[in-house]
């Protein structure tokens, strides 16, 4: 009788601590990562894209993932003029939204949202602030630097997009699967009849969607707020562990 309780005592003492090594490390961590959007499927539509990495992946990366959409390259122009294309965000970790100037609805609060979350990591040039206007034939990169300037946009920190419609509005619907439309009559193009999305999108450095937040939710937008800062810290650990 003695054994027995000698052995289960020392079962104890070898099982807690590896039971509370496990919990440490797969439940506290959820706590410190962010889902990724759209897995994509594979040929068959029956499974998720998976890629193998080889030997030669950073030792803290597993062996397989899963692949998910990311967004597509474009070609626009900035408030200043400039060219802007995918290397605008590459390697930065971005909030994009979708707006119109002449908006007297919902944009007023997204952008000055956005102002908001500007202020809060003015410090962390790995953030980047893009708003995309639905209505380019208005705004020109003109009328978007005017705008710019009255939220107090930072250069290199919030930038403003316009050029051709049809690849703003394919980069809205495909790229960041979100919803926009246009049932402005040919002959009224003084008073569009513009409706868009009002979400904010959180995309991370390899172009993956991380979040959606409701502009018009504070509360929403500290959520945001948080998870940016959730994936600076998670950007900041990788850069810190050896190859």
């Amino acid at each position: 009788m003695l054994n027995w309780k000698k052995a289960g005592m020392l079962t104890l003492i070898l099982v807690i601590p590896a039971l509370l090594f496990l919990w440490i490390r797969f439940a506290g961590e959820n706590h410190y990562t962010l889902r990724r959007y759209y897995p994509l499927r594979n040929e068959t539509g029956q499974g998720y894209r998976i890629v193998r990495k080889g030997p030669e992946r950073p030792w803290w990366e597993p062996q397989t993932d899963t692949l998910f959409h990311t967004i597509p390259d474009f070609h626009l122009l900035t408030q200043d003029s400039l060219p802007a294309n995918a290397s605008l965000t590459k390697g930065k970790i971005y909030v994009a939204a979708f707006f119109f100037t002449r908006c007297p609805t919902v944009c007023p609060r997204l952008s000055a949202q956005l102002a908001r979350v500007q202020d809060i990591f003015e410090q962390q040039p790995d953030v980047l602030l893009v708003s995309h206007t639905i209505d380019p034939h208005h705004d020109t990169p003109a009328v978007l630097r005017a705008y710019a300037q009255r939220m107090n946009a930072r250069p290199g920190r919030w930038v403003f997009l316009t050029g051709d419609k049809q690849q703003l509005y394919d980069l809205a619907m495909k790229g960041y699967k979100l919803a926009v439309q246009d049932d402005t009559p040919e002959n009224q193009p003084v008073s569009p009849a513009l409706s868009h999305d009002s979400k904010l999108v959180l995309v991370d450095k390899e172009g993956i969607i991380r979040g959606y937040y409701d502009s018009q939710d504070k509360e929403e937008v500290d959520r945001l707020i948080l998870e940016i800062r959730v994936l600076l810290d998670i950007y900041k650990k990788r850069d810190q562990q050896p190859s």
